[in-house]
C-alpha cells in the first residue's frame, strides 16, 4: 500500500500569518508540529481580532478582522482552519465544549469515538452516561490522553484554568501530582500524523504565569513549550486603527489616518484588545473624533475631559518666573531652571526625544541645603499648574527604607496582606492624575524602591498589585534630596560638605559629586542616573541679604492668619524686623535655611504672642503691636520680645 504524499503548503499561508498573526499565534504555528503539549500564558484572558479568512487569502489586503474572539474561540478557528478534525475544550467549571466537523463527534459521540480506540478508556469510561459525568479533574484529564493517543482523528485539547489545578506548584498533594504525571502521560503518547505535514495530536493548556506549572513538567521535557501571550505589539495596535478607525464617533471631520495612527499605536502602548475596544466606545459616547485621539486617551486613563496643562495659559507662564521668585526666596536660579520645565512641558517638548508619549510631563531634582526652598517650589509649581498648592501627591521616602517598600507603593499581589486596599502611589495617582508627585529625600528609600522610579521614568506608568495600571503622563515628577550637604571623611565620619563661605557655583559642584557618587558607587545604579538626565537644580544656602525678606514673609504669613482666624491686627514695623535679624538670626541659624527662620519665629515671637493674648484675656478682635525691647534683655542678653495693645 503506498504512503500518502505529507500535506503541502498552502500558497501565501507563512506570509499571510505573519502579516496577521500575533506574535504567540505564530509562535503556537510553529511548534504545533514539534510539541505535544503547549502552555500558553500571560495576557490569556484578553480578545483578539482574528481574520478567520486567513486561509484563503491572498494577501493582507484581503484580511477581514472581523471577529472580536477570546482566546478559546481563537484557538478553535486556528486549530480547524489547520485542519484539526477534532477540537475539544474543557474548564472545570463547564466542562466540555467539542467541535467537529464530523456530526457525530459534535453531538455527543466522544466518548464512543475514544472508547472503540482505546481499552483503557472503556475501562475508564464504562460507568459513564455521558461526556459531562466525565467533567471532573481526573476523568478529565483521562478523556484528554485518550483524546491525543488516537490514530484516526487530528485531535486537539484545550484545557483553560490550568492555573487552578493547584495553589501550590511547589508543594503539591499526591491527588495533584498523578494529575501533572498524567498531563506528562499524555504528552509521551499523542500520535504524530507523517501523511499530514507531520502534525500531531496536542494538548494546549491556558495558564496565568508559567510559574503556576510544577517546573519538573517543563524542565528538559522535549514535548512540552511554554508560549507568552503577550499585549498588543506597536503593528497589532496600528492594525487594529486601520480595521476599527470607522469605528470611532464621526463628527464630519475626515480622519487624519497616518497622524492619528502613529498617536494611536504610541499612546496605547501596554494596553490589551479590550482596553483599545474601550476607546471605541469612549469615543462613541463622548462624542470625541479618532482625530482628538489625546483626549479619548485622557478620557480613559484620568476620568477628566479637562486638561490642567491645555488650560495653563502661556502668559501665566512667562510671567511664572517673576512670582515664583517673590514666593521661592534667593533661588533665581533654582526659580528659572523650574520654570524652562514647565516651558517644555506646556509647549509639549518633554517627551519630543522619545516616542514614549506616557513619559512624565517634566521631572525635577531638587538638590542642596535643608530649608532652602525645595518643598515651597513644589507648592509653588503646584499653585501654577493646578490653581492648587495642594496638588502634590507626597512621599516620606524615610517610610520605605525596608525590603518591602515596593509593595508598599504599588500594594501586595492576590492571596498577600493589604492585597484590597492597593498601593500607596498607585492609588493616590489614580484618585489625582493631574499633580505634582513629591518623592521627598530619596537617598532615604531602600534600593528596590529605585526599580519603580525607573519605570516611572521611562513608561510613565506602575502597573499595581491588582493588575490595574496608573499613568504620570500628566504629572511632574519631583525629588528632593540633601545629598551633598555632608559627607564622610576619611575616617568614617559624617562632616559638612558645604558652607556659607561658598559661592553657588562651588555649592553646586560639591553636592553634584556627592549625588553622582551616591548612584554609581553608593548605589551601584549608575542607570538611575542617567534617568534623571539634566533634571538637577542644586539650590542655594539662604544669603544674608535674603534673611530680611524671609522675616517679612513669616510675619506677614503670621499676620494674615491672624486677621483671617482670629479678626486679630498684628503690626511690626522696621525696626523690630532690624533687631530681631540682629539679635536672633545668628550663622548657625542661617545655615539651616529659611526653616531654621521660621522656627526662630515660631519660638520667640509666636509663643511671646501666646503668652501675650493669654494676659490679655482673649484672643480674638484684638489689635497689638510687636516690639523688640531698648531697656530689657533675655537671660541670653537679647532684646526682649514685648507686646502691646494698640
Amino acid at each position: 500500500m503506498t504512503a500518502a504524499a505529507p500535506e503541502a503548503p498552502r500558497p501565501n499561508s507563512l506570509n499571510i500569518k505573519a502579516q496577521c498573526f500575533p506574535k504567540w499565534l505564530r509562535e503556537l504555528d510553529r511548534f504545533l508540529p514539534l510539541k505535544s503539549q503547549l502552555f500558553l500564558y500571560g495576557n490569556i484572558y484578553d480578545c483578539y481580532y482574528f481574520p478567520s479568512n486567513y486561509v484563503s487569502a491572498q494577501s493582507s489586503a484581503d484580511l477581514k478582522f472581523t471577529k472580536y474572539l477570546d482566546i478559546k474561540q481563537v484557538l478553535r478557528e486556528y486549530l480547524q482552519s489547520e485542519d484539526y478534525e477534532l477540537v475539544c475544550y474543557y474548564d472545570m467549571l463547564d466542562g466540555f465544549d467539542i467541535a467537529s466537523k464530523d456530526p457525530v463527534l459534535a453531538r455527543g459521540g466522544l466518548m464512543p469515538f475514544l472508547m472503540e480506540q482505546d481499552p483503557r478508556a472503556r475501562a475508564a469510561f464504562a460507568t459513564a452516561k455521558s461526556i459531562e459525568d466525565l467533567a471532573k479533574l481526573p476523568d478529565a484529564l483521562n478523556v484528554f490522553r485518550a483524546l491525543v493517543a488516537n490514530t484516526r482523528k487530528l485531535s486537539a485539547g484545550i484545557i483553560n484554568y490550568a492555573s487552578r489545578f493547584t495553589s501550590s506548584p511547589n508543594s503539591l498533594a499526591d491527588d495533584e501530582r498523578r494529575h501533572f504525571l498524567k498531563v506528562i502521560k499524555a504528552a509521551q503518547e499523542a500520535k504524530i500524523f507523517p501523511d499530514r505535514g507531520r502534525k500531531r495530536n496536542v494538548l494546549i493548556f491556558l495558564c496565568d504565569k508559567l510559574s503556576d506549572i510544577p517546573s519538573w513538567v517543563l524542565l528538559d521535557n522535549p514535548l512540552s513549550k511554554g508560549i507568552e501571550v503577550q499585549k498588543p505589539s506597536k503593528e497589532e495596535r496600528s492594525r487594529f486603527f486601520d480595521s476599527q478607525r470607522n469605528k470611532f464617533f464621526q463628527d464630519g471631520e475626515p480622519v487624519r489616518p497616518d497622524e492619528v495612527r502613529a498617536a494611536f499605536t504610541d499612546l496605547t502602548d501596554g494596553f490589551s484588545s479590550r482596553e483599545l475596544d474601550n476607546l471605541i466606545t469612549i469615543s462613541e459616547r463622548e462624542r470625541l473624533s479618532a482625530n482628538h485621539f489625546q483626549k479619548i486617551i485622557d478620557l480613559y486613563r484620568y476620568g477628566e475631559r479637562e486638561n490642567f496643562w491645555e488650560k495653563l495659559e502661556p502668559h501665566k507662564v512667562m510671567d511664572a518666573e517673576v512670582e515664583l521668585r517673590k514666593r521661592v526666596l534667593g533661588q533665581d536660579a533654582a526659580v528659572s531652571r523650574s520654570i524652562e520645565v514647565i516651558r517644555r512641558a506646556k509647549l509639549g517638548l518633554h517627551a519630543i526625544d522619545s516616542k514614549k508619549s506616557n513619559k512624565p510631563k517634566g521631572v525635577l531634582f531638587f538638590a542642596g541645603p535643608t530649608g532652602t526652598g525645595k518643598t515651597e517650589m513644589a507648592k509653588s509649581l503646584a499653585e501654577l499648574i493646578f490653581n492648587d498648592e495642594e496638588a502634590i501627591v507626597r512621599f516620606d521616602m524615610s517610610e520605605y527604607n525596608d525590603s518591602n517598600s515596593d509593595v508598599k507603593l504599588i500594594g501586595s499581589p492576590p492571596g498577600y496582606v493589604g492585597y484590597e486596599e492597593g498601593g500607596q502611589l498607585t492609588r493616590q495617582m489614580r484618585a489625582k492624575p493631574f499633580s505634582i508627585v513629591l518623592f521627598d529625600e530619596i537617598e532615604k528609600a531602600h534600593p528596590v524602591v529605585f526599580d519603580k522610579f525607573l519605570q516611572i521614568l521611562d513608561d510613565g506608568r506602575l502597573t499595581d498589585g491588582k493588575g490595574e495600571t496608573v499613568y504620570f503622563g500628566e504629572s511632574l515628577i519631583i525629588f528632593t534630596s540633601n545629598l551633598g550637604v555632608y559627607k564622610k571623611d576619611e575616617h568614617g565620619q559624617r562632616v559638612a560638605n558645604i558652607s556659607l563661605k561658598d559661592g553657588l557655583a562651588d555649592v553646586v559642584d560639591k553636592v553634584m559629586a556627592e549625588v553622582r557618587a551616591f548612584f554609581t558607587t553608593g548605589l551601584n545604579r549608575p542607570e538611575i542616573l542617567n534617568r534623571f538626565g539634566d533634571s538637577f537644580v542644586v539650590f542655594d544656602f539662604i544669603r544674608p541679604k535674603f534673611v530680611p525678606l524671609i522675616l517679612r514673609k513669616a510675619l506677614n504669613t503670621i499676620k494674615a492668619n491672624l486677621a483671617e482666624q482670629k479678626r486679630c491686627e498684628f503690626h511690626f514695623d522696621d525696626h523690630f524686623v532690624e533687631v530681631f535679624e540682629a539679635a536672633y538670626l545668628k550663622e548657625d541659624t542661617l545655615a539651616m535655611g529659611g526653616r531654621g527662620i521660621n522656627n526662630r519665629v515660631e519660638t520667640y515671637v509666636k509663643n511671646a504672642m501666646a503668652n501675650f493674648l493669654f494676659t490679655v484675656g482673649r484672643a480674638e478682635g484684638v489689635s497689638f503691636e510687636v516690639n523688640c525691647s531698648e531697656r530689657e534683655t533675655d537671660e541670653w542678653n537679647r532684646p526682649r520680645i514685648t507686646f502691646q495693645l494698640r
